[in-house]
């Protein structure tokens, strides 16, 4: 990751799912090339993504140990079992502010970070089979987004 070396990923275990032909499926590297017309828009074995609300759930502790801010609720929107904004606490007079960060848990299951971009960081990115992501490099993206938008906060007083 590089950004915090700090922040211990929780266990990533990815979950054996087996093909009608009953081998286990090879998610993230699936295709040999293009993915079939078929597997666009379609989202199966979805259960392979729950492990990303335990990245979540670790980034929020971590960041809560390790940057003063404070956390509130966020109102739900469709799809979103919990909700958090995250917001640094105010800096030295002069300092730029800082925006805060809205992290949701989906039912997808996923989970995203509104960073103040037009395009919310998710995990997975879009989680169609063509897409074919792989959970653990998803959670490390996302874990990564998410400590890049907090390194410039005030660290948490000891």
């Amino acid at each position: 990751m590089g950004v915090d070396e700090t922040f211990w990923m929780p266990p990533l275990e990815r979950v054996d799912i087996c093909g009608a032909d009953g081998a286990p499926i090879a998610f993230g590297s699936r295709w040999n090339g293009m993915p079939p017309e078929d597997a666009y828009g379609v989202a199966s074995h979805t259960e392979r993504y729950a492990p990303l609300h335990g990245v979540a759930d670790a980034l929020l502790a971590h960041v809560l140990a390790t940057r003063a801010c404070s956390v509130g609720q966020s109102p739900l929107e469709r799809g979103e079992l919990r909700a958090l904004s995250l917001r640094a606490e105010a800096g030295a007079e002069g300092a730029p502010r800082l925006a805060a960060i809205r992290l949701a848990w989906t039912d997808f299951p996923g989970v995203t970070a509104e960073i103040g971009r037009d395009v919310p960081e998710a995990a997975p990115v879009c989680g169609c089979d063509a897409c074919d992501e792989d959970v653990v490099a998803a959670a490390e993206s996302f874990a990564d987004a998410v400590l890049r938008a907090v390194a410039d906060w005030p660290p948490r007083a000891r």
